[in-house]
C-alpha cells in the first residue's frame, strides 16, 4: 500500500514538474512583434524598396522610382481591401489588374537582368517552406 501511494505521489510530482518545464519564453519575439504598431504604407514601401535596392543593385534613381511605385501599390491595395473587406472574390479582378499594372511599370524601371532576378526572388519566396512532391513521399514512408 505504501509503495503504491509513493509511486502515485512520484508520478504526480513528475507530471506537474514537466508541465511547468514546458512553458518557455520562446514566444517573446512574437509578443514583441504584436506590440509594435502596424507599419504605414510609406514605411512598408521604404523598407521594401531598400531591400530591393540591396538585392538587385538598384541605382539611386531606380530606387526612388521603385519606392514611389511600391507606395502607390500599397495605397491602392489598402483601398481595395477596404472596399471589398472580407469578400476577396469580388475584388480579385481589380487586384489582378492592379498587379499587372504594377508588373508592367516595374519592368520599365528595372533592367531585364534585374527584372529576371526579381522574378526569381519572388519564386523563391513563394516556394519557401513548401514541400516538393518527393519530400512528401519521404515523409509518408
Amino acid at each position: 500500500m505504501k509503495k503504491t501511494l509513493f509511486l502515485l505521489a512520484a508520478l504526480a510530482l513528475t507530471t506537474v514538474g514537466t508541465s511547468f518545464a514546458q512553458t518557455t519564453p520562446a514566444t517573446t519575439s512574437m509578443v514583441k512583434a504584436r506590440k509594435q504598431a502596424p507599419k504605414s504604407p510609406t514605411q512598408k514601401a521604404d523598407r521594401h524598396a531598400g531591400k530591393m535596392a540591396k538585392e538587385l543593385g538598384l541605382t539611386a534613381d531606380q530606387e526612388a522610382k521603385v519606392e514611389q511605385l511600391l507606395l502607390s501599390r500599397q495605397q491602392e491595395s489598402a483601398a481595395l481591401k477596404t472596399k471589398y473587406g472580407t469578400n476577396k472574390k469580388a475584388g480579385r479582378p481589380e487586384m489582378k489588374a492592379a498587379h499587372e499594372r504594377y508588373e508592367a511599370q516595374m519592368k520599365t524601371i528595372l533592367t531585364p537582368e534585374q527584372f529576371a532576378k526579381l522574378g526569381q526572388m519572388k519564386a523563391d519566396h513563394h516556394n519557401h517552406g513548401k514541400m516538393k512532391a518527393g519530400d512528401k513521399m519521404k515523409m509518408k514512408a
